[in-house]
């Protein structure tokens, strides 16, 4: 009896155990399969992920309007955190993907060296310790350091707690708060620069809320005898490929400037679309007085040219490349400036001069002033 029983016993627990398996195991395979959705579903709260596609350009509206179409998607990002990002990536970069700090080739044993300043890379100017990690973050996901969708998807999601303040930055209500919080918070750089970053920050809010998509560089041009102030100009690699107009030389001087073509471009040209540096190349080797690329930001011309080999003197003359130390003639107080001399008055006191980047900044409009001869303007002659 008790070895039926005992058999009988054992049957039976193995058919209760076996039954009860079944749904057991229906319903751990149930859980696995909603831990799996879950996952993947958590895994787009990932504000960009895979899904960035930012398309490379050198023209300035269309590297902004990529860039904004992607941030656009981010749940609670603004068009006024979007221009913030647009305005301080514009005075770091020039919105040039493959910028390096003053014109500066690319080294790799500078590159990895994370106590190594003033060689910052990328749209956003990553330098030092956060330039190494643009570099590893490239190297681990096997793209190009260069290529805009990694660079917008590391500013997001890989650049530790920078990431979140940008995130804090593009979801702010007002572009002028937005602007000078990514600078100072998480550029963490650029002082003295907040009015020119907020000035293309207003520019880009005004352009997408409007829905304008006419080309940046197309911008109907007008003539300015009045001294505006220059809007800076940093230096980053980027070929210029978009025409630009000309409306009127002012009339006292009209008669006097004898080659009047200022739309021509040099293909060879490696200074930001649209500044004063990247007219004044294109409109030197128009003049056949051409400079070289990598002279650095306007005001600091005056010396890198004399390094150079050129010639440079304190009176102006036809023909010559005006750098202007930073403040000198409305020159912004980092970068300063530089503009082209198309005439001299008969005293010698005044000149008219070509420049960019001064109406309609960041347009390639080119525009004209009249300037009293002073201290800190140092003459260029070119080859």
């Amino acid at each position: 009896m008790k070895a039926f029983g005992l058999k009988h016993l054992k049957k039976r627990s193995f058919g209760f155990y076996a039954r009860l398996f079944v749904p057991v195991g229906l319903v751990l395979s149930f859980l696995l399969l909603v831990a799996i959705l879950v996952g993947l579903m958590g895994g787009t709260s990932n504000p960009c992920g895979t899904n960035i596609q930012v398309i490379s350009s050198a023209d300035q509206k269309a590297m902004a309007q990529s860039l904004h179409d992607n941030l656009k998607n981010i749940q609670g990002v603004t068009e006024a955190g979007i221009s913030a990002y647009l305005g301080n990536t514009q005075v770091e970069s020039g919105l040039n993907v493959s910028a390096i700090e003053s014109g500066q080739a690319f080294d790799d044993t500078k590159a990895y060296q994370q106590s190594l300043g003033g060689y910052a890379f990328g749209l956003n100017q990553w330098d030092k310790g956060r330039r190494v990690n643009l570099l590893k973050e490239a190297q681990s996901q096997g793209k190009d350091w260069k290529d805009p969708s990694f660079q917008l998807d590391f500013a997001l999601n890989h650049d530790g707690a920078d990431s979140d303040l940008l995130k804090q930055g593009l979801k702010m209500n007002s572009v002028e708060e937005a602007t000078e919080f990514l600078r100072a918070k998480w550029e963490r750089g650029g002082a003295g620069t907040t009015s020119i970053r907020t000035e293309y920050a207003k520019k880009w809010y005004q352009t997408f809320a409007s829905g304008d998509t006419s080309p940046l560089a197309t911008v109907d041009v007008t003539s300015s005898t009045s001294s505006s102030s220059d809007n800076g100009c940093p230096i980053t690699e980027n070929k210029g490929s978009a025409s630009v107009a000309v409306k009127e030389i002012p009339e006292n001087y009209r008669d006097k400037v004898t080659n009047q073509n200022f739309t021509s471009l040099d293909r060879s040209n490696t200074y930001p679309f649209g500044e004063c540096t990247w007219y004044a190349y294109n409109r030197m080797s128009e003049l056949g007085h051409p400079v070289p690329n990598y002279l650095q930001n306007g005001g600091d011309w005056a010396r890198t040219a004399k390094e150079k080999g050129l010639s440079t003197s304190d009176k102006p003359s036809v023909g010559t490349v005006v750098s202007f130390q930073p403040g000198v003639a409305g020159a912004v107080a980092v970068y300063g400036h530089v503009a082209v001399v198309e005439a001299v008055s008969d005293d010698g006191q005044k000149f008219l001069v070509s420049e960019a980047n001064v109406v309609n900044p960041g347009s390639g409009t080119v525009s004209f002033r009249e300037i009293t001869l002073g201290a800190g303007m140092t003459f260029i002659s070119g080859k």
